[in-house]
């Protein structure tokens, strides 16, 4: 997210109250700077404003843009106003900003405008933060390191390979043991990304894992994942790239990009090519399906199942920090939740059928995400700040 599109998501949550302390204070100081600075910020952070532009219109509206485009242009020509190139650029930054956070603002403002309060379970809910960048590191010999909070460094040496955090990713330098073998787990509210020895690139989301050996030999580079990850393969023709799903499903893969989700409380694993090509074997069900861009490869345990024109921006979100429920089930929706809060969640009386739509940025605290959700009727209750109880 450029800078300008974060300080506009801050203005706007600013007006939710929504904003952790940390994210106030960066917002303070920006708006401080300059006199151009707090013009915007009296611009777009006024509650008034944001329910004007979103009061009539539904967050799926396709005229939004063009609409809050049209605002801008005639808060330009106001007394005093920001030099026309400065105001184009926040234009577009504040615009993306209200349509990712539409869900949360058109419920809040229209409904909790005029009250002193906020319901207790947003209140509750403030206390638990979003996830953030952090991973657990276990070496050969079963030692683990916390990656939470180092931004750059050496944290391991082993046998000839240095394990460096460069700009809050690990990346592997050196040559090394070929049967020592490294595994990178992220809990529940946790990401992160990880150079592998060969230079492929790889996104673990929440609540996955990835086993790897420091230094690829033999005929083929041999990783084991769970959970979802996304990878940007190294090419090199000679020495094929594999990947295997939780035990259950093998990629095979020379040079390409593909996001792969196998979470074991889940019904099926996914394969989403998003470029180049793959080959998708389901180790059960012993059938292969090679892949081309936009193809989604689904294993079910008993069948391996293969749609074309897939939304990889939809597949992609988790690692461009948005959440995308466009289509999702309330149980879908309760999944990532789970996973990316740090949260339990059970149902009281069952899980309702609630489709849901639209997108929200995951900078947003447990609160800001319930009020969204709320929107369509659905109640929550949290217990113990870690167990999200879903009311009929």
């Amino acid at each position: 997210m450029t800078n300008e599109a974060r300080i506009a998501a801050y203005m706007i949550r600013n007006a939710l109250g929504t904003l952790t302390d940390n994210e106030k204070k960066e917002l303070d100081e920006w708006r401080q700077s300059s006199a151009a600075n707090q013009q915007l910020f009296d611009q777009y952070s006024q509650a008034e404003i944001i329910l004007s532009e979103f009061n009539e219109r539904n967050i799926r509206n396709k005229r939004l843009s063009e609409r809050l485009a049209q605002f801008v242009q005639e808060e330009q020509t106001a007394s005093h106003p920001v030099p026309v190139r400065s105001m184009q650029r926040w234009k577009w930054a504040v615009a993306a900003s209200l349509l990712l956070l539409s869900g949360i603002a058109t419920w809040f403002l229209m409904e909790h405008s005029n009250e002193g309060s906020l319901p207790a379970v947003t209140i509750t809910a403030e206390q638990v933060q979003p996830g953030k960048e952090g991973a657990v590191l276990t070496l050969a010999d079963g030692s683990q390191l916390s990656l939470d909070t180092v931004k750059n460094g050496v944290v391991a040496l082993q046998d000839g390979v240095t394990a460096r955090v460069i700009d809050g990713a690990l990346v592997y330098e050196g040559q090394g043991n070929p049967l020592q073998y490294n595994t990178m787990s992220t809990p529940k509210g946790r990401q992160y990304q990880l150079s592998l020895p060969d230079g492929t690139k790889v996104w673990l989301n929440a609540a996955s894992s990835i086993r790897y050996p420091t230094v690829f030999t033999g005929e083929a580079r041999n990783v084991e994942i769970t959970g979802e990850a996304y990878f940007e393969v190294a090419k090199r023709s000679s020495q094929p790239f594999r990947v295997t799903v939780d035990k259950k499903m093998k990629i095979d893969v020379l040079g390409t990009s593909f996001n792969v989700n196998a979470y074991s409380n889940e019904a099926k694993m996914s394969t989403t090519l998003i470029d180049g090509a793959v080959r998708v074997t389901g180790s059960q069900a012993g059938d292969s399906k090679v892949l081309k861009p936009a193809q989604q490869a689904v294993f079910t345990g008993a069948a391996l199942a293969v749609t074309s024109d897939v939304d990889t921006d939809k597949v992609m979100a988790w690692k461009n920090g948005i959440f995308n429920f466009e289509g999702a089930s309330l149980e879908d929706v309760m999944k990532q939740i789970e996973r990316w809060y740090d949260i339990d969640v059970v149902y009281e009386k069952g899980i309702p059928d609630i489709k849901f739509w639209g997108k929200i940025t995951k900078d947003v605290p447990l609160s800001g995400m319930l009020i969204a959700l709320e929107k369509t009727k659905v109640h929550f209750k949290l217990e113990n700040n870690r167990t999200l109880v879903v009311l009929p």
